[in-house]
């Protein structure tokens, strides 16, 4: 789980986030997860791979706001040869200081070469979420 503030850049004129800018915190808290794992997004560059987002789906329930304190919950779905499905949800508390869904995404991903083309999950990574999924089974869902 990734906590911040929403910071003043990812406001519109109208003081709230503006949508695509969800898309800026979503990619922050995938990219600590990775981390959290124990596989940094930094160690699949290193192999000259990254992330092709190949399909996104988002919901927006209510709006967050400069400085509004979230907390971006995410998770892997389910992962195959060459590429997974991530979920996010960001939360922000209302004034009873209770949890408030404000979007939720699922992002399908393709594992890609540099050099273009699909390729497999390295090893490594594979065995990062294994050991996650273990230990976070409440967060995997089966789809």
């Amino acid at each position: 789980m990734t906590s911040m503030r929403v910071p003043l850049f990812e406001v519109d004129m109208g003081q709230g986030v503006y949508h695509g800018n969800y898309f800026h915190l979503f990619e922050t808290a995938r990219d600590n997860f990775f981390r959290d794992i124990g596989y940094p997004y930094k160690s699949l560059m290193a192999e000259h791979l990254h992330f092709a987002i190949a399909r996104i789906v988002c919901t927006y329930r209510a709006s967050l706001t400069y400085d509004d304190i979230i907390k971006i919950h995410t998770g892997v779905s389910r992962w195959r040869k060459r590429s997974m499905e991530m979920f996010q949800k960001i939360y922000r508390e209302d004034k009873e200081e209770k949890p408030v869904l404000c979007t939720e995404a699922t992002f399908n991903m393709v594992c890609v070469r540099f050099t273009g083309g699909s390729t497999s999950l390295p090893p490594e990574l594979v065995k990062c979420l294994e050991i996650w999924a273990d230990k976070d089974a409440d967060s995997v869902r089966i789809l």
